[in-house]
């Protein structure tokens, strides 16, 4: 088949294909979604809250060194880089240059905070490390 009339006859399937959908989509369900941003769909989807717990990195931090486990950590850790990551399975580890670590399951309240942590650093750039690309200073 000629690679020309191939390509006309996808684009026009795609274009039916996208009528169709759109006629079968109702105004009110279209207005509906249209409204919301795709953090809180994707938050609603994964089922986790998309609302962030602090407006700057540094009360995450203190609110952080509340918790009594990070605090033994860090207290244990006072004369070493601390590293915080984001794990695969949505917990989060905190990994010291002496090579301890401290793993926060996903369900805890410190790992949501943890979590709203790295996510404003990334948001104001601070905290970042040259050698470790994928996690944020702690001890700074």
């Amino acid at each position: 088949m000629d690679p020309i009339i191939a390509g006309g006859l996808l684009s026009a399937g795609k274009n039916l294909l996208n009528g169709i959908s759109n006629q079968l989509t109702s105004i009110e369900d279209r207005a509906q979604h249209e409204g919301i941003s795709f953090p809180d769909e994707l938050g609603k989807a994964s089922g986790q809250a998309s609302s962030n717990l602090f407006s700057d990195s540094k009360s995450a931090r203190t609110a952080l060194l509340g918790d009594p486990q990070i605090s033994s950590f860090m207290q244990r850790n006072d004369n070493s880089q601390v590293y915080l990551e984001k794990r695969a399975d949505g917990s989060v580890q905190f990994l010291s240059s002496s090579g301890e670590t401290l793993v926060l399951a996903k369900e805890s309240k410190s790992c949501k905070q943890a979590l709203n942590y790295f996510d404003l650093c990334l948001e104001e750039k601070s905290n970042l490390s040259e050698f470790r690309p994928n996690a944020v200073l702690f001890d700074a």
